[in-house]
């Protein structure tokens, strides 16, 4: 069995790399796609955010949103 610290780092890679595929993915989708995939994120973390009432889960969706941001290069709107 993997020591804990082995098995975070991976999933810290594996979450790098899957980052770095998405963002490279959507720079090279045309703009009219990559604007209704920026609405359907918005209202997909709308979803989430209104399910959320812990203030943990809060702080792991908002930590989530800023990486979408950065996948997308667009600031999301807030829910609220």
């Amino acid at each position: 069995m993997k020591p804990v610290e082995d098995v975070i780092n991976d999933l810290q890679c594996r979450a790098l790399a899957y980052e770095i595929i998405f963002q490279s993915l959507f720079t090279e989708l045309p703009q009219f796609f990559k604007d209704k995939a920026i609405e359907n994120i918005e209202l997909n973390f709308k979803a989430f955010e209104s399910g959320t009432q812990s203030e943990s889960g809060k702080a792991k969706l908002d930590a989530a949103k800023a990486v979408a941001s950065r996948i997308t290069g667009v600031k999301l709107k807030s829910s609220s």
